[in-house]
């Protein structure tokens, strides 16, 4: 993990800032060229925004626009162009694109669908949202534009909070699952090894649930002790998350997610021992306010001694006039604490958005390892036939072979991609 070298990176404790050389084969795909040229190559490159591309992923086309493609988050843009150019059915580079060509993916299909219609449906939300927001962005704008030079980092940090309220944004996090199946015995050949990892990545589909891979701990009976709201909020802080974990657990399900929320889509690669996950949460900008906080402990009793200590006792008037000057402060203090208060509920905690904006077309990863039995349901009889040869005397729950079930150990490896997408800015 890198270290943070100011407070505003405090996010890439928990998350690790995708490097500039780790994205230059793809600083194409961000900018168009100025070198005069019309080379359309590049994912970026020139050409007219409102031309229609075709795309053929995995077998299935799709029709999208330049604009539309060039407005997809780069971390989703990388999984579709790693090279950052087009290609054509044979793998080779696509110089000059025109509407008659095919652009192959490899990706799939069903998670394209999935973000075509999210980001679809955020368009139309900005569309409604912005017949709302036209009367307030220019204010915002001019007001930010009067301060003096000490607060032009303010000005702008506020900018850009303001651009969180006025259109919609999206959270996307993905999940690149790597798993090695450890054999049970040896002198397993090869096909019985590809079944043992079939059984294990058909198992690795089924557990869908996000947080679990991050090592958050779901009780047997938490579906049915959970509400119709899916509050389950109170158990969230004593499930066996690292301070890293949590705090990362924490920014996302006070952002749109929640504890039992699942992947929005999960697929196995081709002939790969990969798990890919997706998930597209929109930004919650208004979240419903909390519990009415308490008024300060240290008011309260002052303004209490300062009523139950008068009279009784020496010092006469000038006691008296000091407590009560005491208790007026208490009692102004209090009201000014009331006010602050008031106004703290009535507007809406921003600092989890302040985090997320760090991940604004800054995409991060966090990576890590780990290990388990998984216990798969396959049909082969001579598998079986010879794990009982070997271990004989294995009858635990790490080495049953109960019918057609055993357990394997899978080491993992996961990483997860975190960023930020704000609909309409350029």
């Amino acid at each position: 993990m890198s270290t943070s070298t100011s407070s505003q990176q405090q996010p890439q404790d928990i998350i690790t800032q995708v490097s500039p050389h780790q994205q230059d084969s793809f600083n194409t795909t961000t900018t168009t060229h100025t070198t005069g040229t019309d080379d359309q190559s590049d994912v970026g490159g020139g050409g007219d925004y409102n031309s229609i591309i075709h795309l053929n992923i995995r077998g299935k086309e799709f029709t999208i626009t330049r604009d539309d493609l060039m407005s997809l988050p780069e971390s989703i843009l990388l999984c579709l162009f790693p090279n950052g150019v087009f290609l054509d059915v044979n793998g080779n580079v696509i110089n000059n694109l025109t509407e008659d060509d095919i652009v192959y993916v490899n990706f799939d299909p069903q998670t394209f669908q999935y973000i075509i219609n999210t980001f679809y449906q955020a368009q139309q939300d900005l569309i409604q949202m912005s017949t709302n927001t036209t009367n307030l962005t220019p204010v915002t704008s001019h007001n930010n534009g009067r301060h003096n030079n000490n607060n032009n980092n303010s000005s702008r940090h506020n900018r850009q909070e303001n651009i969180l309220e006025t259109k919609p944004a999206i959270i996307v996090l993905r999940e690149d699952l790597d798993f090695y199946v450890i054999p049970p015995f040896e002198r397993l050949n090869s096909e019985q090894m590809k079944q043992l990892k079939l059984g294990v990545s058909i198992q690795l589909l089924k557990n869908k649930l996000i947080f679990s891979g991050l090592g958050y701990k779901f009780e047997d009976d938490e579906d049915e002790n959970e509400d119709e709201d899916g509050n389950t909020h109170d158990d969230k802080s004593s499930k066996g998350l690292g301070p890293a974990e949590q705090h990362l657990f924490d920014m996302l399900c006070s952002s749109g997610f929640e504890v039992k929320d699942k992947w929005g889509c999960r697929s196995l690669e081709p002939n790969k021992c990969v798990v890919s996950s997706l998930s597209l949460v929109r930004l919650k900008t208004n979240p419903p306010p909390g519990e009415t906080p308490p008024d300060s402990p240290s008011l309260d009793p002052v303004t209490s001694q300062s009523s139950t200590t008068t009279g009784g006792g020496g010092g006469g008037n000038g006691r008296s006039r000091s407590r009560s000057r005491i208790a007026q402060l208490a009692s102004s203090a209090s009201r000014a604490a009331s006010r602050s208060l008031s106004s703290k509920r009535n507007k809406p905690d921003n600092s989890t958005q302040t985090k997320l904006l760090l991940f604004w077309r800054k995409p991060a990863r966090k990576c890590w390892w780990s290990h388990d039995w998984v216990t798969i349901e396959i049909d082969a009889p001579e598998l079986f036939k010879s794990m009982k040869n070997v271990n004989s005397n294995r009858s635990d729950s790490n080495g049953k072979d109960n019918d057609n079930k055993m357990s394997v150990k899978v080491h993992i490896r996961r990483v997860w991609t975190l960023e930020l997408s704000i609909i309409g800015v350029q």
